[in-house]
């Protein structure tokens, strides 16, 4: 059950993905938040696009003696040749409709978007969403795949998330002020875990059957003043590496320490000041964890820290929370602290590795107090702009059974493993697939069952795929 995620608590933080997004035109990257206060997660922009191989910058002896007038930008696609196999050919468009913009030669063009009205794009206004769907199951032919978060239904066909949002950025280039929003509506078996569960508010129980849903996770206004922005309403958390939103995860399921040692939203407010273009610090209150905008727990809660980029190649965050989840029929929901780091790395130009660290300690509830940590490690490979490569390794350990629950029940106190591999195919520019295998095991106390297969098991063997198409 989710609702052990209100009486616990956690911490984590973000860290800037290099890369630009494609000039004009909504990628992946644009479907999240803005740069500020936004998590970090995986976008295709950071390291899945890349130059072909026959655009090689020239060296300082090759320049022109004059300045010349640059060449449109190269696009790609397969041109069938009579007796021969087929070959790449350049172009400058492959089509101005969405089934024109297909993968071809290892490289994509500009994906395609859903017409925006004038009224709105004279005020910097883009309206756009996506749709997910897929199927994940177990070797034991079970119709519930355990503990493992969003992909917990087994051996079934399931619509995701269908998902639309209405955005402006505020972007002040460093100097004036400047304005923005963000408006996200989501329904599929996604929507009930995205709910302000936390204090029952908002758009809790907006449910249509046991499994599909509706929530607005976000609904917020940012203020930016020169390098400051400030973020007030119902928010994405900045907490973590995965996140909510398909588009930007490499994988399919996602990691415990995701789904059980974080939140997923908040409702306050958010500073995120710009230092310098590598270095933001973060400071704000939040009504605790997963909460609408009453309240109901009268819960206060902290939530800061540092984004640093090292260098060109590493970045270093740390966020800190703390504070209050206040109180339920007169039962303390106790305090919270939590720290967390996220460390990148590009090993090389097509490979990346992610270390995140995570530490929660929930004290003061009047029964048990409860702590978690973990360390998850991600090696995330691009081959080109349309195929991708990824491992991901996970250990979370949920000391007191207070995280993790059995059966939808109460948890144990032990230790959970998971290795996941997988594939992004990115067949057309709106289009991705996501195959994953995993294999998950479990080391600890059994007092409550076990954690796979109605409680008989310690470990499970699964799998899936998904597809996404964004407009």
């Amino acid at each position: 059950m989710r609702i052990a995620r209100t009486v616990t608590a956690s911490m984590m933080l973000t860290v800037f993905a290099a890369g630009s997004a494609l000039a004009d035109q909504p990628t992946a990257s644009d479907l999240r938040q803005p740069l500020s206060v936004q998590q970090v997660a995986f976008e295709y922009d950071s390291y899945l696009s890349f130059a072909p191989e026959d655009e090689v910058s020239p060296s300082p002896s090759d320049a022109p003696a004059v300045a010349e007038t640059p060449a449109p930008a190269k696009t790609y696609y397969y041109q069938p040749q009579r007796g021969k196999r087929r070959a790449c050919r350049s172009c400058n468009s492959c089509g101005d409709g969405f089934f024109g913009r297909t993968c071809c030669c290892g490289n994509l063009p500009d994906p395609w978007t859903i017409g925006q009205p004038c009224a709105l794009q004279r005020r910097g206004i883009t309206v756009g969403g996506w749709f997910s769907a897929g199927v994940y199951a177990n070797e034991y032919d079970n119709d519930n795949n355990g503990p493992l978060g969003f992909n917990n239904v087994g051996n079934e066909f399931t619509s995701n998330q269908n998902w639309i949002y209405l955005s402006r950025e505020a972007d002040t280039g460093g100097y004036g002020v400047d304005w923005g929003f963000r408006f996200d509506y989501v329904f599929g078996v996604d929507g009930p875990d995205t709910q302000a569960f936390g204090d029952q508010s908002w758009d809790f129980g907006w449910n249509s059957t046991d499994e599909y849903g509706s929530a607005i996770p976000q609904l917020y206004f940012d203020l930016a003043i020169d390098d400051l922005t400030i973020r007030m309403g119902h928010f994405y958390t900045p907490i973590g590496y995965e996140v909510v939103p398909a588009p930007n995860n490499f994988f399919y399921s996602h990691s415990y320490t995701m789904y059980y040692g974080e939140p997923f939203t908040h409702t306050g407010f958010l500073m995120d000041y710009a230092y310098a273009d590598n270095l933001h610090f973060y400071g704000g209150w939040t009504a605790g964890w997963d909460t609408g905008f009453s309240n109901n727990n009268d819960a206060s809660t902290f939530l800061g820290g540092i984004a640093w980029d090292m260098t060109d190649r590493a970045s270093l965050a740390w966020m800190v929370t703390f504070g209050e989840f206040g109180y339920v029929g007169g039962q303390s929901l106790g305090d919270v602290y939590g720290n967390s780091i996220v460390f990148t790395y590009e090993l090389a130009e097509r490979l990346t590795y992610v270390l995140q660290h995570d530490l929660g300690v929930n004290d003061n509830l009047g029964v048990a107090d409860s702590e978690w940590y973990g360390l998850n490690q991600y090696l995330l490979y691009k081959i080109n702009e349309c195929w991708g490569a990824g491992l991901r390794f996970e250990w979370f350990r949920d000391d007191d059974g207070a995280r993790v629950p059995i059966e939808g029940g109460p948890g144990n106190a032990g230790d959970y493993y998971a290795l996941t591999a997988g594939l992004n195919w990115r067949p057309h520019a709106n289009i991705t697939v996501r195959p994953e295998l995993r294999y998950d095991w479990y080391d600890g106390s059994l007092a409550n069952g076990a954690p796979f297969d109605d409680g008989t098991q310690t470990h499970q063997f699964s799998g899936g795929f998904d597809f996404i198409v964004t407009f």
